[in-house]
């Protein structure tokens, strides 16, 4: 990948594979990709770079109890967020080469691999937003069902979308959890879920430091970082929150960015206030947001 060109959670593929990926995501309609239509020769298909928390420090799964690990023959591929005992939001660049047979979400369980502790379900349902591009990551989000549902208890809870009424500003604090990297160019992921603090960007901004390299910012997608903090490869699909009071809202989802960490290109997240984004959580889930 050049260096000019940003580097995703997961690494932005040519464009002939993004071609191929798109057409496989936007089906005829609008109608919602399932996992048959995101499953394809991996010869097609880009070669991801899954994000982790740089700069951050252990945490406890009880204080993120919403925070689920994606497995794929055991090992962790993705993160994502329990919004009901059998809804996971998740980005929509983790469903690419999809196999559901080797599949499965963890829940309740501060250590991977898990060795017993926390709750398995298998995946049954994917749904990848249609306007999915695998280019700039525009409406990058997906929704998975699972079975059996999780229990709720003091380790595994679900998460309430926020009101975009009651949005964080520019500067406030948010909060980024994953297993990924510790550091852009380690060869290792975390095992203990990790935390960052990091702050809203002006998505302005943002937007004008992004397009020198160049690469487009859409609305569903805002900036968030710190200084050597920054999600990173393994965080892909996690949780963004934003803290009012005792109450953790999700907020976004971690998507891309350019490396991981790196001064003036903050990280990139699936803005969960924008309505077409809420829409299709609500098509697919039947929530009312």
């Amino acid at each position: 990948m050049s260096p000019s060109r940003p580097a995703p959670r997961a690494v932005p593929p040519a464009a002939a594979p993004a071609l191929a990926l798109l057409a496989l995501l936007a089906l005829p309609g609008g109608s919602l990709a399932g996992p048959g239509q995101l499953n394809a020769n991996s010869g097609l298909l880009p070669a991801h770079k899954k994000m982790q928390i740089v700069g951050g420090m252990a945490a406890d799964i009880k204080e993120f109890g919403h925070q689920v690990s994606w497995l794929r023959a055991g090992r962790h591929m993705c993160g994502g967020s329990i919004i009901t005992p059998e809804y996971i939001i998740t980005a929509a660049h983790c469903c690419v080469e999809l196999n559901l047979t080797i599949s499965e979400v963890l829940a309740g369980s501060t250590i991977i691999p898990s060795k017993g502790r926390g709750q398995v379900a298998q995946i049954v349902d994917v749904y990848a937003h249609p306007d999915f591009d695998p280019m700039t990551y525009t409406s990058d989000i997906a929704v998975l069902k699972v079975y059996p549902p999780f229990r709720m208890d003091e380790s595994v809870r679900s998460i309430p979308i926020i009101d975009p009424a009651n949005s964080p500003h520019t500067g406030d604090p948010v909060y980024v959890t994953g297993w990924g990297k510790l550091s852009e160019f380690s060869s290792t992921a975390a095992t203990i879920l990790q935390k960052v603090k990091v702050q809203m960007k002006d998505f302005e901004t943002c937007k004008a430091r992004y397009g020198e390299i160049p690469m487009v910012l859409t609305d569903t997608t805002f900036c968030a970082a710190a200084d050597g903090k920054d999600a990173c490869q393994g965080d892909s699909g996690g949780p963004l929150i934003y803290k009012m009071g005792d109450k953790d809202y999700l907020l976004g989802i971690v998507s891309s960015g350019k490396g991981c960490a790196v001064k003036e290109f903050p990280g990139l997240y699936t803005d969960l206030r924008n309505e077409r984004m809420r829409s299709f959580v609500s098509k697919v889930t039947g929530m009312k947001l």
